[in-house]
């Protein structure tokens, strides 16, 4: 009932928006896509194979003027994962019954090897928009779900809770949601968008190990928005290239990204992984040669080790137990913001340089590659070599300190904008392990040094903000 009544009042708000004198600050639309789900936390034990599944919803946008606006909406998404045991001698569990105690009665246990979800999804986006016809929009926000299809019946929820068991999933999600799209103009009120998302959850659905969902996902569709008369794509476009004594840029970047552990003390073999960046840069220009920067970036940084070790996602060895032979990548996604000073020289061509530091919040970690174990007997020699596909986000810490420094050009393009081509370098301050929890097995040789350390090659385009 409270999920019903829920929906209703959010459907109830969104019309009732629909219907005020605002009418030429809002925009409507609708998208669909497909989503491949993203499990993580602690998944060490098995591998969870990420499935695609479907998204769709629609929209309401309030524009807060040219630059920002505000979005919610109504979407549904279906997320799908399959365990796939790692070694052939232990098969995965199913969902099946259990028996326990002495008891003479048989309960469910919810601990399944292919998980099916269903959901209703509420989120609350901020967004940043170009003001060009190629229009790109980037934000971020919240969102709440409600599960769909709950297998699960109140009755039972209440037995187990009284009985201080669990049963999962939980009834309802929440969590972060970053987007990113295009869109193009088809006539003077309706756009054509691409929009990707990520989606990470914030509610465990399996406890033992702190399992939490999430997605990565690609849509398409229209978005209706009621003009003014007296407004035109050509204004627009011509107001962007007015003032040139404007002291507010933005810059959308995107650019490859190599990452390693940049750590001195290091016993594992560790070497570079090749990520991406993406995201939204602001500068301040506090004088024709000095700048303030800051924005916002989605960063996947990380790392390599190949070597033979007891952990896949780091360096471990200990003479009491048999080491494995690991190939394995380590992505680390961060959501981060950088405050640089920034020294810029020449015109129209400008050179420039920055230093400053970082601060980046841990999305998502994942360990994927393989690992061969040799199994030799008086009899025989077999070797087994295994897919890795492990969340690691759980052994790795949730805020990441650094510094970073970079240097790039800009080149004019129509007029005041201007084309930037530049790199950064970046290191942690810290090392980005975890300490050890207790009842941990500690081995005699546990790197926990890890350091971030980056350098990223970025492709922008500086656009000045007009009052």
């Amino acid at each position: 009932m409270k999920k019903n009544l829920l929906t209703l009042c959010i459907c109830a708000i969104l019309m009732f928006s629909a219907t005020t004198s605002f009418a030429q600050k809002l925009s409507f639309g609708e998208y669909t896509g497909i989503n491949f789900s993203n499990l993580h936390g602690n998944l060490t034990s098995n591998k969870w194979e990420p499935k695609s599944g479907s998204s769709a919803g629609f929209f309401v946008e309030y524009n807060l003027g040219r630059l920002f606006s505000v979005q919610t909406e109504i979407g549904y998404i279906s997320q799908y994962y399959e365990m796939k045991s790692y070694s052939k001698y232990y098969p995965p569990m199913y969902f099946d019954d259990v028996y326990h105690g002495y008891s003479n009665t048989w309960y469910p246990v919810y601990d399944p090897n292919k998980w099916d979800f269903s959901f209703l999804r509420f989120p609350l986006l901020i967004k940043y928009k170009t003001p060009t016809r190629l229009q790109l929009g980037i934000g971020g926000g919240v969102f709440y779900s409600v599960l769909l299809n709950d297998e699960l019946t109140k009755e039972e929820r209440n037995t187990v809770e009284k009985e201080n068991r669990n049963i999962y999933p939980p009834t309802h999600d929440w969590g972060y949601l970053f987007s990113a799209d295009l869109s193009y103009p088809v006539t003077k009120e309706i756009r054509f968008f691409v929009t990707s998302r990520l989606a990470t959850g914030q509610k465990v659905f399996i406890e033992s190990l702190k399992g939490k969902n999430g997605s990565s996902e690609l849509g398409f569709g229209l978005k209706y928005t009621p003009k003014n008369k007296k407004e035109s794509f050509k204004e627009v476009e011509t107001n962007v290239q007015d003032s040139s004594k404007t002291r507010c840029y933005i810059k959308p970047v995107v650019g490859i990204l190599l990452g390693w552990n940049s750590s001195s003390s290091k016993p594992g073999n560790y070497s570079t992984n090749l990520g991406s960046t993406a995201g939204l840069a602001f500068d301040y220009r506090l004088d024709n040669t000095v700048s303030l920067q800051t924005g916002i970036l989605f960063e996947r940084k990380g790392y390599a080790l190949s070597d033979s070790s007891l952990y896949y996602h780091r360096f471990a060895s200990d003479s009491k137990y048999k080491r494995n032979s690991i190939d394995t990548n380590i992505d680390i996604d961060y959501l981060t913001i950088p405050l640089n000073f920034k020294f810029s020289f020449g015109d129209p061509v400008t050179f420039y340089f920055d230093f400053g530091v970082y601060t980046g919040f841990k999305v998502n970690a994942l360990c994927h590659g393989t690992t061969i174990t040799k199994y030799i007997s008086s009899s025989s020699y077999s070797i087994e070599k295994i897919n890795i596909n492990d969340a690691v986000e759980g052994y790795y810490k949730d805020v990441d300190f650094g510094y970073q420094t970079g240097m790039g050009v800009q080149f004019p393009f129509r007029k005041n904008m201007k084309f930037d081509l530049g790199f950064v370098y970046s290191g942690s301050f810290s090392p980005i392990i975890k300490e050890p929890e207790e009842n941990t097995t500690l081995y005699t040789n546990d790197d926990r040094s890890i350091k971030n350390g980056t350098i990223s090659f970025q492709f922008g385009l500086q656009i000045p903000i007009t009052h």
